[in-house]
């Protein structure tokens, strides 16, 4: 049997690019993509078919200590999906080098394979540095992976990537498929993602709203999609009504903004991606509602789906 497949997850620090990697590999949006850190909450499935492999995805928040059950819950997925990986694909950003938030997360990558009774010397874990265009100097590079290797033994490979400007994204896939077990597809022929429809609505609006007020409103956020139903008169239309969960007033003011103005950037903004998601035209109403301390309580995080 020459055709291979496994899971592959992808961890590292916040903000490190690994949603844009994803989707990048994929050819197709999968994972909310924002420049704050701590925008990925659901563990998602993303899969990449090649006529001699099956690559299945998981995208992992950026792991780093949880400080309410939202994060927890967060973060218990990550940790699930590194026990069961074939292969893990580490990333940092060239332009950081090796930081302590990295060195953190791979002694807690350590730890965590340590519970399960499970070295880290067999993983076939690969390095993976990101960013590399922004870097004049090459030799900074090997100097870093040099300094690596001292320190680290067990990375497989060094793979450096733009993931945003697609540089050496195919040498990935196949570093990463010549790792993979042989065995027969786990999935039909077929990108998809393990995502219900109303969660990939919700992340498309929550990363609207990062985009437009991420400076002033902090990751505490929640969209919940309330209902999705063909229109009234025209039933080829897609009507989506959905709420934005804040933890305060002057949130909610400034998501609104003046008059409106500020809601309705988002609201348009998620209704033409939506449309391009659903291949359908989308009439979408948002309203903003406050929760006090809503990350802290569990029973109101079940119902996000954690």
């Amino acid at each position: 049997m020459n055709f291979k497949a496994g899971y592959v997850t992808i961890i590292g620090k916040p903000n490190v690019g690994k949603s844009t990697l994803l989707n990048t590999i994929l050819g197709k949006k999968v994972a909310i993509v924002s420049s704050i850190a701590g925008t990925t909450r659901f563990t998602i499935t993303g899969i990449k078919n090649l006529p001699n492999a099956q690559i299945i995805f998981f995208d992992t928040p950026g792991i780093y200590e949880p400080k309410n059950e939202l994060e927890k819950r967060m973060y218990s997925y990550a940790y699930q999906s590194i026990i069961d990986a074939d292969v893990v694909v580490f990333m940092i950003n060239s332009t950081d080098g090796l930081s302590e938030v990295d060195k953190k997360i791979l002694e807690k990558f350590k730890a965590i394979l340590e519970e399960n009774k499970r070295k880290i010397e067999d993983i076939n874990i690969l390095c993976v540095i990101n960013k590399i265009d922004l870097i004049k100097n090459k030799t900074a590079i090997d100097e870093l992976i040099n300094s690596i290797k001292t320190e680290y033994n067990f990375f497989k490979e060094f793979i450096q990537i733009s993931a945003l400007n697609n540089i050496n994204i195919d040498l990935l896939v196949e570093k990463i498929v010549d790792y993979l077990p042989q065995q027969e597809k786990l999935f039909e022929d077929e990108d998809v993602f393990k995502l219900p429809i109303k969660l990939h609505i919700s992340e498309i609006i929550r990363e609207k709203l990062f985009q437009n007020v991420y400076q002033e409103v902090p990751k505490s956020t929640a969209v919940i999609v309330e209902d999705i139903r063909p229109g009234d008169v025209d039933k080829n239309k897609v009507v989506i009504e959905a709420t934005i969960i804040v933890e305060r007033e002057n949130h909610k003011a400034i998501i609104i903004g003046e008059n409106g103005r500020k809601l309705k950037t988002i609201g348009t903004q998620a209704r033409i991606e939506l449309e391009k998601l659903l291949g359908k035209p989308v009439f979408l109403s948002l309203h903003v509602k406050v929760k006090e301390k809503w990350t802290k309580k569990g029973d109101f995080v079940s119902q996000l789906g954690f």
